[in-house]
This record gives structure tokens, C-alpha cells and sequence, in this order.
């Protein structure tokens, strides 16, 4: 066996983590009600902020993921699978915004969305590399191809919003035009009187970009990340570095701006993302297991080494790491549970946020947010426990 066989088939530990820790940083998003934090905010409209970079993020572990799915020759129940995961997500979109938005109004159902985002662009980068296999000589993952088609994806789409007209100008998408004539103006973010759509139909596709640039990593993550950590640091930490400047050069042209995921945003979150990740996968897995590059396995022999202690530690995010999809469902049933559940004349998330929990603005709001990452952790962290986990 080849050794991007060998290694393409173990599971890599910083992979889980660090889908997992972007969904636990995730619980910590304005959707909690924490918006006395700066730094939990989107950006008002132009720029980048820790909030903004979350999802996009997530969107380069989605590509991660699949390039372990698509490593072998694609059979019928690739397909099949393929298919599966994209109409479930759409499926599991429509109820997640049914419960939290309209509250099963559907009038004003809202059909686009985050997991809706996430089953649309995984499934547009897994059709962009499969015609790329068709094309290619050897049949293989080609990867600086597809990182170029990656980019040639986020530059096409920011070349759209810089062509057409909207308006207002400078606070709308001409994209949203699109939204609204497929699905009404009452199924589209806020009705369709935002002037944009952050998780519209052309932004979903156009978010494939992000997976690409995640399925780049994990090819080469596939091919070396455990017979030398030295080619993995260097190959993924060269691509991160390229979208990070290509993103500070791009913003010259464009503002970085999450709502309308312009090309500067994509480079510089997938950069961020990337370059992230080298750090988690240099503690969770150099030298797990073994290996051939001989530099990286003394820190086997101190417990106290920070790969060590890592180890010990990181199985709480590798929990919300394997089980990603009831994250998100379970996070948005107990949000939602506590706004409309109410106890005598006030809802449960009033009364925690002026009764019980003991802490004034806007601390409060991050005592809030930790119980319901403990109160997730709790379901998930016993699944973890029991090896059950729903993979799509």
C-alpha cells in the first residue's frame, strides 16, 4: 500500500478537533445574546472579526472531511452518499430555521442557511473535484489545480458583485436578486429586505471555494501527515500563507466583508483557517502513533510536553467534532426552547439572565453562553463516551 494509502486511511485526531473547536467557539456567536463583546459581533459590514471567521472555517473542515470520503475511486454508494448528505442538510436547514426562526410559520419560512450553506458548497467542491479526477491523466487529486479552481470560483463571484448593480449601494448583494426570484421574498434572510442574503444561492455555491481550499489541506494531509510531519507543516502552512496574502492583496481591490463573502474575505479566513489548523494537527497528531520522521517522536518521553498534555485534554472537542451535525440542531432547540418556554409571566432565558445566574452586564451574557456549551457538551460528550455518533 502506498503511503497516501496508508496514512489517507487513519483518522487524524486534529481533523475532529478542530471541527470541534470552531463549533464550541461557535456557541459564543451573538445568537447567545452576548453582544457585549466586540469580539462576538460581525462586523458591521466591511471587515473581519472573530465571529466573522467561525463559519468560514468550519466551511475548510467540511472540505477536510471530504477529502477522506472521496479518497478512493467513487462507487455508486459515493454517490449515493453524496446525495444523502446534501438533501439531509437541506432537510435539517429547513427544520433548524423552522424552530428558531419562524416558528413553524411557513409563510415566512426561511429556506437558506447555514446548513443549507454547508450541504450546497461541500456538494459543488465534491462535483469540482470529481471533474477534475475525469480530466486528469493519473486520475488523482491534482492540488494546486484545484486550490487555482478555488480561487478562480472567489474571484468570478467577487468579479459579479463589482459588475452588477444594487441598491442600496454599498449595503446589498445583486445576488439577492437571485434569492428572491427562486424562492419569494418572504423565504429569504430577513424577508428580503436586508439587501443581501449572507447563506443565499450563489453565495452557497460560491462558498465552495472554502471547502476547496479545506480538501487542498487535506489532501496533503492524506499524502504525508504521517510519514513526515516536516512536508505536512510545510505544503498546508505554504497554502495558508498564499490565501493570506493573496487575501491582503485582493482587499485592495474589495474589502474583506463576511455578509457578502467577498474574495478577500475567502482568502484571508481560509489562510487563518489553514494556518490554525497546522497548529492543532502539530499537537494532536506529530508523532501519534508512531511515524518515520524520527524528529518528531521525543516529546513522547516528557508528560509534561505540550503535545502530551494536549492529548490528555483535547477529547471534549473531539466530541463536538464527531457529532458536528446534533451540535448545531441541539444548540438551536435549547436557544430557541429557552426564548419561547416560559415559567409564570417570563421566559427561562429571562429568568437566567435577571434571576438566577449571578453575574451584571455584560458577564452575564458569557455565563449564558457557558451553561449551554455545558449543557451540549453534556449530550454530546455521552455519545462521544459510547462511540455513537450521526454521520451524514
Amino acid at each position: 500500500m502506498s503511503d497516501e494509502a496508508a496514512s489517507g486511511r487513519a483518522r487524524f485526531a486534529s481533523v475532529d478537533t478542530f471541527r470541534g473547536a470552531v463549533l464550541a467557539l461557535m456557541l459564543f456567536t451573538p445568537a447567545t445574546g452576548a453582544g457585549g463583546y466586540a469580539w462576538l459581533r460581525h462586523a458591521e459590514w466591511d471587515g473581519l472579526t472573530a465571529s466573522d471567521w467561525l463559519f468560514p472555517t468550519f466551511l475548510v473542515t467540511s472540505g477536510l472531511s471530504l477529502s477522506f470520503l472521496l479518497r478512493d475511486v467513487p462507487t455508486r454508494a459515493t454517490y449515493t452518499r453524496l446525495i444523502r448528505r446534501l438533501v439531509l442538510l437541506v432537510a435539517a436547514g429547513l427544520i433548524y430555521n423552522a424552530y428558531g426562526s419562524s416558528w413553524f410559520d411557513l409563510s415566512e419560512l426561511r429556506f437558506t442557511g447555514v446548513l443549507q450553506m454547508i450541504g450546497i458548497s461541500g456538494a459543488c467542491a465534491a462535483a469540482v473535484v470529481l471533474a477534475s479526477r475525469a480530466v486528469s491523466p493519473k486520475g488523482g487529486d491534482a492540488v494546486w489545480w484545484i486550490v487555482g479552481v478555488a480561487t478562480a470560483i472567489a474571484a468570478l463571484y467577487g468579479l459579479g458583485l463589482e459588475l452588477l448593480s444594487c441598491d442600496p449601494v454599498g449595503r446589498c448583494s445583486p445576488y439577492l436578486a437571485v434569492d428572491t426570484g427562486l424562492l419569494g421574498d418572504s423565504h429569504v434572510y430577513r424577508g428580503g429586505q436586508a439587501g443581501w442574503d449572507p447563506e443565499g444561492i450563489v453565495a452557497s455555491v460560491a462558498a465552495s471555494s472554502l471547502v476547496l481550499y479545506g480538501y487542498a489541506a487535506g489532501v496533503l494531509l492524506r499524502r504525508h501527515g504521517r510519514s513526515s510531519p516536516s512536508a505536512t507543516l510545510a505544503n498546508v502552512g505554504a497554502l495558508a500563507s498564499l490565501c493570506f496574502v493573496a487575501g491582503l492583496a485582493v482587499s485592495q481591490w474589495m474589502p474583506s466583508n463576511k455578509r457578502l463573502l467577498t474574495p478577500a474575505f475567502v482568502l484571508l479566513a481560509a489562510g487563518v483557517a489553514l494556518a490554525v489548523f497546522c497548529v492543532i494537527y502539530l499537537l494532536a497528531d506529530v508523532g501519534r502513533n508512531g511515524g518515520s520522521d524520527e524528529r518528531w517522536q521525543w516529546h513522547q518521553r516528557r508528560a509534561w510536553h505540550p503535545q502530551a498534555l494536549w492529548r490528555h485534554w483535547n477529547w471534549p472537542f473531539v466530541a463536538f467534532g464527531r457529532n458536528a451535525l446534533i451540535v448545531f440542531l441541539l444548540e438551536r432547540f435549547l436557544l430557541q426552547s429557552a426564548k419561547h418556554v416560559h415559567v409564570g409571566d417570563r421566559s427561562i432565558q429571562e429568568r437566567l439572565l435577571e434571576d438566577i445566574l449571578p453575574f451584571g452586564e455584560p458577564g452575564v451574557h458569557l455565563a449564558y453562553t457557558a451553561l449551554l456549551l455545558l449543557a451540549v457538551f453534556a449530550v454530546v460528550g455521552h455519545l462521544h463516551r459510547h462511540r455513537l455518533y450521526l454521520a451524514l
